[in-house]
């Protein structure tokens, strides 16, 4: 099972195997890879126990409570929803002037796929 590689090389425990079946893998793994995604730097992210953020809102059950367009926004530019959030852009670079290398953190591609795993987690 390569979710279970993946969380382990991180060095997380995973606390509900069944759970974990269930998210599309691929999204999961930009939602907790700590180079690209690193969501679980800020949110409570379900099957990942341990070290656990509070610093931005849980993703538990963020599926029941926005739009997949919400999620999407979220993930694309939190500043378009909430000008003073702390979120970074993960799909545009515009209006940051240091961005190095000068790209976006998740491609279009990417960012679906986050959105696909959040939209799994009623």
């Amino acid at each position: 099972m390569k979710i279970w590689t993946f969380i382990l090389t991180l060095g997380l425990a995973h606390s509900n195997a069944s759970a974990a079946n269930e998210t599309p893998q691929a999204g999961f793994e930009w939602i907790t890879n700590k180079q690209v995604g690193n969501c679980i730097a800020c949110h409570d992210v379900p099957g990942v126990s341990g070290m656990v953020s509070s610093f931005g809102p849980s993703l538990k059950g963020v599926g029941s409570r926005l739009s997949r367009q919400a999620l999407t926004q979220w993930v694309e530019d939190a500043r378009k929803i909430n000008p003073d959030t702390l979120m970074p852009p993960f799909g545009t670079t515009e209006g940051l002037s240091k961005t190095n290398p000068p790209r976006v953190i998740l491609t279009k591609s990417q960012i679906d796929q986050v959105v696909d795993t959040l939209a799994s987690w009623p």
